[in-house]
């Protein structure tokens, strides 16, 4: 749990108080903050007037998990709703984000009941629980809380006491997400935590949810995309398919030349494993790969060829915490992304040795270096392909 829960909590409500210092002299900032108030307030009585309602509640309790980000947000979130599962065994657990594709993929093996779009009534749950970095209890029916789950109760009392002191991180995230990693990392905590300490559950960075892969989908999967009987290591260049790369060179991705080198370094020492690329429309294509899936593969197929891979190589992205939902070890570059709130322990975590820690200082921290360095300057360009080749060489060989 939190080292100090006090002081956790005085440290979101001084950022919180921070934000508010900064628009009190600026009447377009306080309008600005109050049109994002009022914005959230309209699309929920949106929803309760316009949406349809579910089948009349029963003796079931219906808990509604809405997450917000992209894919490694959503593998992320596996490991709390585990936790939420044990918690509440005889629940109704529905998932709710902006691709039921995903949704489907992480839990392909019945850890949800069902998969929500956004058009939903929140009194038609009994709890809704939402957000990215943090969870806050959007909706509560504590009457039916405390008939059907009362021993949820306790875990209730501490999450809303939490919450209350970050109310500030969740009506202006992103832009807090960075503050609120500080926040964590000082007291002990990381991204996967938050989940549990927003929420009063008991969940930890390093806890295991991997999903239940079918076999005969595995080889199936496999075979198609001409893998069967290869030994394979896998890289990804790190660009999620949201980001805009006409702002600038990805941040969180290492320079091509890096890539040709530490190719060229694995195959003079490991021949006979094959290079395997993964991406999607907004990934490079690298010509000195063995074999590249980028744009050929559908997001169901990609937890089967990471599953089986020996290794998997990649700056800190959703595809890394995609992969730690398989068996598959990997070797993770961290530039801009903060290693100690992001990293897991089984992985090989190398961080860069200049500048980086940067996320969500601005809103294209993803796309443009703060500091104004060129691509070939960043922090990421640091971390040597030698470097990288020495830490998958140690990986294979502890195979």
């Amino acid at each position: 749990m939190i080292k100090n829960l006090s002081s956790f909590k005085l440290a979101g409500l001084r950022a919180g108080e921070t934000v508010r210092a900064a628009a009190h002299d600026s009447a377009p900032v306080r309008w600005a903050m109050v049109f994002t108030q009022r914005r959230k307030h309209f699309k929920t009585a949106f929803k309760r007037f316009f949406y349809p309602h579910r089948e009349p509640k029963t003796d079931v309790l219906r808990v509604l998990v809405h997450i917000k980000g992209g894919i490694g947000d959503v593998a992320m979130t596996r490991v709390f709703i585990k936790k939420l599962r044990e918690t509440l065994p005889q629940a109704e657990i529905s998932f709710c984000f902006d691709s039921k594709t995903v949704a489907d993929m992480i839990f392909s093996d019945g850890l949800i009941n069902r998969f929500q779009d956004r058009r939903y009534r929140p009194e038609d749950y009994d709890l809704v629980i939402s957000g990215c970095h943090l969870l806050m209890f959007d909706y509560v029916d504590r009457a039916r809380l405390e008939k059907l789950a009362p021993a949820f109760i306790p875990a209730l009392e501490r999450g809303l006491d939490v919450q209350n002191c970050f109310k500030d991180f969740a009506l202006y995230t992103p832009y807090l997400d960075g503050a609120l990693a500080e926040i964590a990392v000082a007291h002990g905590g990381s991204r996967v935590q938050n989940l549990g300490w927003f929420t009063g559950l008991e969940v930890g960075q390093n806890d295991r949810a991997e999903i239940n892969l079918s076999a005969k989908k595995t080889q199936e999967t496999i075979a198609r995309l001409g893998l069967a009987g290869l030994k394979y290591i896998t890289i990804h260049d790190g660009i999620n398919t949201n980001t805009d790369t006409s702002l600038g060179h990805p941040t969180r991705c290492w320079p091509k030349e890096h890539w040709r080198e530490f190719a060229r370094l694995f195959k003079a020492q490991f021949p006979e494993i094959k290079i395997v690329q993964l991406g999607g429309n907004k990934s490079r294509i690298f010509e000195f790969a063995d074999i590249s899936l980028v744009g050929k593969t559908s997001v169901a197929d990609v937890p089967y060829i990471l599953d089986n891979t020996l290794l998997h190589v990649d700056g800190e992205s959703g595809m890394v915490h995609l992969a730690n939902l398989t068996r598959a070890r990997c070797v993770v570059l961290f530039g801009p992304s903060k290693a100690d709130y992001l990293a897991y322990a089984r992985n090989v975590n190398i961080t860069s040795p200049v500048c980086g820690g940067c996320m969500n200082i601005s809103k294209h921290w993803m796309t443009q270096c703060l500091l104004g360095y060129p691509s070939d300057k960043q922090c990421l360009a640091a971390i040597t392909p030698q470097t990288v080749f020495d830490a998958a060489s140690r990986a294979i060989r502890s195979l």
